[in-house]
């Protein structure tokens, strides 16, 4: 009796993460995609505070940081998910007898194309009616990209137990065409957890703001600083460089040559943030916040 001839392995997956992992080899695409989502995470920690980021003059170096405040949990959760799923499979595969395997593999294809469909018009539903899922930044790009990805799952399951195999170069373009589309989703929802991330740490600076070290800003003529809690001294010593002074400031972001400083009874509704330029005309002090400074110039 002669063995039963080996079946072709599929390889359209592989062939697909080979052609996916050629657009995402290069390193400055990985370092564009980090400066956008840097971009981001930056343009809405700034608007919390009334200021547009551009006129901060943030370097390249303080976008890449500012990236992986907005990428740790979405990654984190992406590939936690992705080893449960692997670890279930497997486990179950290899507890399960061969028959109730098959049975269990028969009744999940119907459910797992179910719940893709499902997933993907949710996502879909956040371009129709952005406020619709508002409320959970990322979820619709989490939903297009699970959603795509069920599909490939379910045809596997489906030609695993039929036993026909597609060949040709049809099987590697809905391979790449997958991955392309659960990139966009990923994009999507690390951009809208980014800019989440950023206003809420714009926020989170609002209340520390009592308790973050103390800015004092010396100058050499009237800069006309004002705000809520914060007190102009008039020097009057002959041999002072600098003529005023000016307390009650925290210091918030420093880039380039511009500071961002705020009163610390700063509010939204009517604060007004100061982006100070440095230059020799100005001099900066700084302290902790329970420190007791010498209030002269």
């Amino acid at each position: 009796m002669r063995p039963a001839a080996a079946r072709p392995k599929d390889e359209a997956p592989s062939k697909g993460l080979r052609v996916f992992g050629s657009l995402l080899a290069p390193t400055t695409l990985l370092t564009a995609l980090l400066f956008y989502f840097g971009t981001r995470h930056a343009t809405f920690f700034c608007d919390w505070f009334g200021v547009h980021y551009s006129v901060l003059g943030l370097t390249a170096p303080d976008y890449l940081i500012r990236s992986s405040d907005g990428m740790f949990v979405p990654l984190t959760v992406l590939a936690a998910g992705g080893l449960a799923a692997l670890w279930g499979y497997r486990f179950l595969h290899s507890a399960l007898a061969p028959r109730t395997w098959r049975v269990l593999t028969r009744r999940a294809v119907p459910v797992l194309v179910s719940l893709g469909l499902v997933f993907l018009l949710l996502g879909l539903s956040g371009l129709a009616v952005p406020r619709l899922l508002y409320a959970v930044p990322g979820l619709p790009g989490v939903c297009v990209a699970l959603g795509v990805i069920l599909f490939p799952v379910a045809e596997h399951l489906q030609t695993t137990l039929s036993g026909k195999r597609v060949a040709g170069v049809v099987p590697v373009i809905q391979w790449t065409f997958t991955f392309v589309l659960a990139s966009i989703g990923l994009f999507w929802a690390v951009n809208d957890y980014s800019a989440a991330v950023g206003a809420a740490r714009g926020y989170e600076y609002q209340t520390r703001l009592g308790t973050l070290p103390q800015a004092v800003v010396f100058s050499t003529k009237d800069i006309g600083i004002r705000g809520p809690g914060v007190t102009t001294t008039a020097c009057t010593a002959t041999d002072s460089a600098y003529r005023f002074r000016y307390d009650g400031l925290v210091m918030v972001l420093q880039s380039a040559s511009q500071s961002l400083l705020l009163p610390k009874e700063w509010n939204q509704r009517d604060g007004v943030a100061l982006v100070l330029p440095r230059s020799g005309d100005t001099r900066l002090e700084f302290s902790r916040p329970e420190a007791e400074r010498d209030r002269s110039c």
